[in-house]
């Protein structure tokens, strides 16, 4: 019990001393420690009210440029967005150009091979024509020359048979003109 009572009397002679140091103030300040008291309590009201506003504006302005950042973030995303959009739509359409070329692509090669089958086709069967009509001249031309030839020695033989003709009757001429001299 002791203690309690140690406790009690400290508690006890600490009171009494703020009460001391209270009157050891007001004697030496008097009158005036209540308008000090009094222009603190003041101060203090107008710096809290001071904070206060300050604090009101901050958050005023911490909020409006919240609030500004936001706007402004989302006019970018919008932006991005558009662009990205607009990408997209690019990509899509230079692929469509891209497809559409090879598909000209595929369409002209296969034309060509085509056409270069049809004109190869073409040269082979006029290749062939020719050769047969070369082929054909040929033999109409050794035919000919065949021809030629044996009219030639067939004139050769009338010629030679005309020549033996005229010579027979050449000797029968000088034959009779023989006869008749003597």
């Amino acid at each position: 019990m002791s203690k309690e009572r140690k406790n009690k009397e400290s508690l006890d002679s600490g009171s009494h001393e703020v009460e001391d140091i209270s009157k050891i103030r007001d004697i030496l300040f008097g009158n005036n420690m209540n308008e000090y008291e009094k222009r603190f309590d003041l101060l203090e009201k107008k710096l809290a009210h001071s904070i206060s506003e300050n604090k009101e504006e901050t958050e005023k302005k911490i909020l409006s440029l919240e609030n500004y950042l936001r706007k402004e973030f989302k006019l970018l995303n919008d932006r991005l967005q558009e662009e990205e959009d607009s990408r997209m739509k690019s990509d899509k359409k230079i692929i469509m150009e891209i497809e559409s070329l090879e598909e000209g692509l595929k369409k002209f090669k296969q034309t060509t091979s085509d056409n270069f089958s049809e004109e190869h086709q073409q040269m082979h069967e006029l290749s062939n024509s020719l050769s047969n009509k070369i082929s054909e001249l040929s033999k109409s031309l050794q035919e000919r020359m065949e021809s030629y030839t044996n009219q030639l020695q067939n004139n050769k033989v009338e010629r030679s048979s005309f020549a033996m003709l005229l010579t027979d009757l050449a000797y029968k001429i000088a034959g009779e003109q023989d006869s008749d001299q003597e």
